[in-house]
Order: structure tokens, then sequence, then C-alpha cells
């Protein structure tokens, strides 16, 4: 138990406080799924899952569930989120803010910057985290939920400032590194007001920069997982100094509003089934409109097995798919990690093209349904079916998991060798 962190709530919550104790101790926790809307209606996939879904009321496609994700094809599949209920809230009302140009600038493991992409109409999405570490798991997400417009990076706020990108963005989600506090009774964290107050420091470094990068007129998301006012409201009235502004969004039940700023949203355990977050909608209201020159392309046509498929040749990088939107700025300024999806990986058709492709270009290419095999395809088993020679996509229930590669086995009968990667295969 966190002294400090329990008086800070006691000052905060004030005749609050001791129903804030209670849910804190007394309330169970919650799991949540995300609905890969990208790949799959949320009817659909209801039917799917077969499982027991409760809504969450903070965000349409999120349901509070019990799965356990690692050994579920569906989620290899990509057509769910592992996402905090209370987490979600945030991007679900930033939604109509969501323009074509964006940049998570804070992103691994990638919750907010793959629920974004659900939101989009072509454009593309910069998914950016400062430790590199992390930026493997994010890479990892993006491609699981098959979103093709991505540019994932490793920096800061003012790398993307020196590497031109000025007034390029019109939308920003800034999801600060912060105390976590919100996030106390899933983890013991250390909570001090010397951290608190060196996170808030922290968080204005970034939005200082963060500001620079958005056009006049474009919108920011500002959230964090601690109830500290320091972080939170102190950090919003920092920006509105930068010349932004608030924004109101609804008032959901579940959601409060900010401490002295109406247009913030708070969410507490008290009132929701879920964690501590916050969250503000803002509106860049000084600068202009920054027109850059597009990335150099080329562009052509790859075939892969049944399929021609559009591509771009980035100079000097990966032939990606063409799938319209991604128009980019010269990249050379930045730490990218990865651009877009690759048609082809050491010249087998690469396992991220699977998972982008929409159903019907996956039966054009050639798909085997798995059924009840799904589960040792995922764990790297050689699979006992028989399909026509060559590359398949595996799917389940006719969305792809992976590639596999039929051909005669020992005893002359076909099977699939078994193509998902190593590095996310599952173990029994």
């Amino acid at each position: 138990m966190n002294d400090y962190f329990f008086e800070y709530m006691r000052t905060l919550l004030g005749d609050r406080y001791d129903a804030f104790y209670k849910a804190y101790t007394d309330k169970p926790r919650h799991k949540a799924l995300r609905v890969n809307t990208n790949k799959i209606t949320v009817d659909r996939f209801k039917k799917m899952f077969g499982g027991e879904l409760k809504q969450n009321p903070l965000c349409h496609n999120s349901f509070y569930c019990n799965v356990k994700p690692s050994l579920d094809p569906l989620y290899h599949a990509g057509l769910y989120y592992m996402q905090e209920p209370s987490a979600s809230a945030a991007v679900a009302a930033f939604a109509p803010f969501i323009g074509e140009r964006v940049l998570d600038l804070c992103a691994a493991p990638g919750g907010k910057s793959t629920q974004a992409a659900e939101y989009m109409n072509g454009g593309v999405l910069f998914c950016n985290d400062s430790e590199y570490k992390r930026t493997k798991s994010l890479a990892e997400n993006v491609e699981r939920l098959g979103i093709d417009n991505a540019v994932i990076t490793c920096g800061t706020a003012s790398d993307y400032v020196r590497a031109g990108f000025a007034e390029y963005f019109d939308t920003l989600i800034v999801d600060a590194p912060c105390s976590g506090g919100g996030m106390m009774r899933y983890e013991e964290v250390p909570y001090s007001e010397n951290i608190v107050k060196g996170c808030a420091e922290r968080q204005r470094t970034i939005l200082a920069d963060a500001v620079k990068l958005l056009q006049g007129g474009g919108y920011m998301l500002y959230s964090t997982c601690t109830f500290a006012k320091e972080e939170n409201e102190d950090n919003v009235n920092y920006l509105q100094s930068l010349g932004m502004r608030t924004v109101d969004i609804p008032l959901l039940a579940g959601t409060e509003r900010g401490i002295g700023l109406p247009d913030a949203r708070r969410i507490y355990p008290i009132d929701f089934d879920g964690e501590g977050h916050f969250f503000c909608v803002l509106q860049k209201t000084v600068g202009g409109k920054a027109e850059l020159p597009p990335l150099r392309k080329k562009r052509g046509v790859a075939k892969a097995v049944g399929l021609k498929l559009n591509v771009v040749e980035i100079v000097g990088k990966r032939t990606i798919l063409d799938l319209g939107g991604l128009d980019i700025p010269d990249l050379d300024g930045l730490n990218v990690i990865c651009v877009g999806t690759p048609v082809f990986d050491d010249g087998e058709p690469s396992h991220a093209l699977t998972h982008a492709l929409g159903e019907n270009s996956v039966q054009a290419f050639g798909a085997v349904e798995l059924g009840e095999y799904a589960k040792d395809y995922i764990s790297g088993e050689q699979i006992q079916l028989s399909a026509p020679n060559g590359y398949r996509i595996a799917t389940v229930n006719g969305v792809a998991l992976g590639l596999v590669k039929s051909a005669a086995g020992g005893d002359g009968v076909r099977v699939l060798k078994n193509k998902y990667p190593k590095r996310l295969r599952i173990k029994n």
C-alpha cells in the first residue's frame, strides 16, 4: 500500500474518498477486448466469438470478457485487441476529430494507435515510441490488426520537429508517460510527490514540441492513466497557454468533468467498471498549414501468387502495398522501424501481407480453412490437410492467420508446411 497515493486521493476527492477506497479495494478488475472493425463487424464477431460479451458503455466496439488471447486463433487473426475498458474511451470520444495525417506520439504497445486506425479514411498513421524495445510490440500489433498505412518510428517529438514535420499533422495523440496512479490496482507502481512532479515536467517537455507538429486547426487528444491534477488539468492549462483550446465532447455515464476544466474527462473506478483515466480533446488555434513534398515513389505492380497488387517502391527501402492515401514526406530524418505493409519477405509473400488483405483478396490468393486445426497452426505445427500445390493463406472462419505451403509429406500425402513466424507462435 502506498501511503502517499491514498493521502493524495483523500485530498483530491474529499467526501468521495471512502467510496473510492471501497471501489479500489473491493471492486473486481475488468478485462475487455476491442473488436477490430477494420477486419470484421461487431455483429459478425459476436457470432464467431461465441462467449459472453458485455458492452462497454464508453466504446461501441469494446466488450468486457474473460479470454486468454494468446491461445485464441481469433486474436492471432487480428480480430480484436485487448484493451483496458477505460483506456478505450479516449479515442472513442476523439473519433470525430481524427483526420488523415495522424501521429500517436507515445504509441506502444498500440492500443490507441490501432483504435484510431479504425476511424481513418486513407491517409497515413505515424506510430512512435521513444523506447526501442517497446516498438517491437507496437509493430507486431499494427501488423496483426492488418493496418496497412502505418509508419512506425522510434524517437521524440523534438526529433519530428528537426526532421521537418512542423505543422504537418492534423491529428495528434499524446497518451503521455505518467505516474500511473490510475492503474495502481493492477500493479504496485512507485508513487511519490517527486515522481508526480517529474512526470508533469516531462509531459510538458513533450507537449511543447508536440504543439509545433500540429497544423493550425488540427486536433490533439491528451490522455494519461493517472489521477494527478498536476499531470492532467494543469498540463491542459499549459497547452492552452501554447495556443490550444479545449473542445467539448459528450459527457457519458461513467465519466465526469475535469477539475476546473469542464471539457476534460475523468474516469474513476467509483462509478465505472474500469481503472483510472483522464483525457481531453484540444484544437490548435494558431499557425498555418504546412505543405510538405511527398516521398519519392515508383509505383508498379507486384505478382503474389494469384494476385496482382498495386505497390509502391520507397527509394532505398522496400516494396509495400499501395492501397491509396499513403502520402508521406521524406523520412530520412527519423529513426524508422518499418513503413507500410511489405509484399515480400526473403522472396516469400510476407506474413504482414496476409493480414492486410481483405477477405476477397485472401480467397483470390488461395485460401485453406483450418477449422479445428487453427490452434495447431498458431503453435507452429505442420497441418495434415490437403491443398493445391504452393503457397496458401491459412484462415479461421475465412479470416487470414498466415501462410502455409502445400507440399508432399514423407509418405507422399500432401501436408501444409507451417509458415507462421516463430516469433508469434504460442507454447501449449
